[in-house]
């Protein structure tokens, strides 16, 4: 179980992000001309099964996965490692070997961390904010803890970090049950607009009339297995109501415990804001990061808001960001008989619980499945948010009608657990 020395204590529910993207990037050190940013597709691809406890329902007998594994440290973290040699923070976490990123970095500074042996490995234009990131070798010799301290020191206005990877922070799997109950149709659209980080999104009748417009930084072929979780989440935002759905992939590795890493994310994030979308469902979990608070804060400041599933990690376990960031509406599980899931991390910063286990949602490769895990609650306050913005209500007001709709559980008032309560 990976452990975080930053402990953020968040409010439960606050956020927003927004705004104008457009990405543009260049290789370095050729320069090239920066390409027009390309128009979002729509998502036809197809992808198995990576969620976090499938169930899938279809006209079929009984089906077994693997069970329930509990929560030994994450495996993409040890995919990462192996895949790309990533490195570790102090604290354990996964980063990229090797590497800084900064955000906003002045160009006086860029030059002198050339000098001292820095080399440019990536730039990308966030039009939308009026600023760049960078993503920065470090001289052969010096220690990572050393050269961000190095970095910041001539630097102090810019944002730094290392380069943190993130995973999906899927849960145990357990049995898996075929049934033949019929799946009702979703209903018709109600008309908002929302947007998600996540897995690709496979084409799947769950999807109703919504049209899903694809990052076109994400992999466009991708395979149903790690379109799986995508394909869920899409499918429970699009039975609320969603007509439009902007879906930014940003994950890599292995269909089963796909990781991305902190430049894909905020490329991906500003891409989101810039379609104007009014809420945005996450579903990683991570470590802190300087680069991903600057973005949560930046995004809050423009009246959009963040959705982000509260962690699987157990009750013990530390805070998983971007969810317990202030200003992003944390979402934990509960099953049928309003229990908290088992796997729900608790902490100041939950916002509030909806139904997370045993979840009926799509599945990539056809049919439909039972999922269980935070990641599957948080879709559900993401479109009841949605829907109160496509009204021309304030991200504040939302929220504050979220929270006084919560039905308490647990001890009396807000708690760790629960957060505010419970949403229908």
């Amino acid at each position: 179980m990976r452990r975080w020395w930053i402990r953020v204590v968040v409010g439960m529910g606050l956020i927003g992000l927004a705004t104008t993207i457009a990405a543009q990037e260049r290789e370095v050190p050729e320069p090239r001309e920066v390409p027009e940013p390309r128009e979002a597709q729509e998502v036809r691809e197809v992808e198995p099964r990576e969620t976090e406890t499938p169930e899938v329902k279809e006209n079929a007998a009984e089906v077994e996965t693997p069970g329930e594994t509990g929560l030994a440290e994450a495996g993409w973290q040890a995919d990462a490692i192996r895949d790309e040699g990533a490195e570790r923070d102090e604290v354990g976490n996964p980063v990229r070997a090797g590497e800084l990123i900064a955000f906003a970095l002045p160009a006086a500074a860029e030059s002198g961390l050339v000098a001292k042996g820095y080399r440019l490995i990536r730039r990308s234009r966030l039009a939308a904010l009026g600023e760049e990131v960078v993503r920065l070798a470090v001289p052969h010799g010096r220690s990572l803890a050393e050269a961000l301290a190095e970095v910041r020191a001539a630097a102090p206005d810019a944002v730094i970090d290392y380069d943190h990877y993130y995973g999906l922070g899927i849960a145990g799997r357990g049995h898996a049950k075929r049934e033949r109950k019929a799946v009702p149709a979703p209903p018709a659209p109600s008309g908002f607009t929302v947007g998600m980080v996540d897995t690709a999104v496979a084409a799947h009748p769950a999807l109703g009339g919504a049209r899903v417009l694809a990052w076109p930084g994400g992999d466009p072929a991708a395979t149903p297995a790690s379109a799986q979780h995508g394909t869920a989440i899409a499918s429970l935002l699009a039975a609320r109501g969603a007509t439009t759905i902007f879906s930014a992939n940003i994950f890599r590795g292995p269909p089963q415990r796909p990781f991305t890493s902190i430049d894909a994310l905020v490329e991906a994030m500003e891409w989101l804001l810039g379609q104007g979308v009014p809420v945005i469902n996450m579903s990683i979990a991570g470590p802190p990061n300087a680069l991903l608070q600057k973005m949560v804060g930046l995004a809050g400041a423009r009246g959009q808001i963040i959705v982000a599933a509260a962690g699987n990690n157990g009750p013990a376990a530390a805070p998983v960001y971007p969810a317990a960031l202030t200003g992003v509406v944390a979402v934990t599980a509960v099953d049928p008989a309003l229990r908290i899931y088992r796997y729900a991390n608790r902490g100041r910063y939950i916002g509030v619980a909806a139904q997370g286990v045993g979840v009926l949602a799509a599945a990539a490769g056809g049919g439909y499945a039972r999922y269980t895990g935070t990641s599957f609650a948080a879709p559900q306050i993401a479109a009841r948010l949605a829907t109160c913005r496509a009204s021309g209500t304030g991200s504040a007001a939302c929220i504050e009608t979220l929270r006084k709709a919560a039905r308490d559980l647990g001890a009396p008032g807000y708690d760790e657990v629960y957060g505010h309560g419970y949403i229908e």
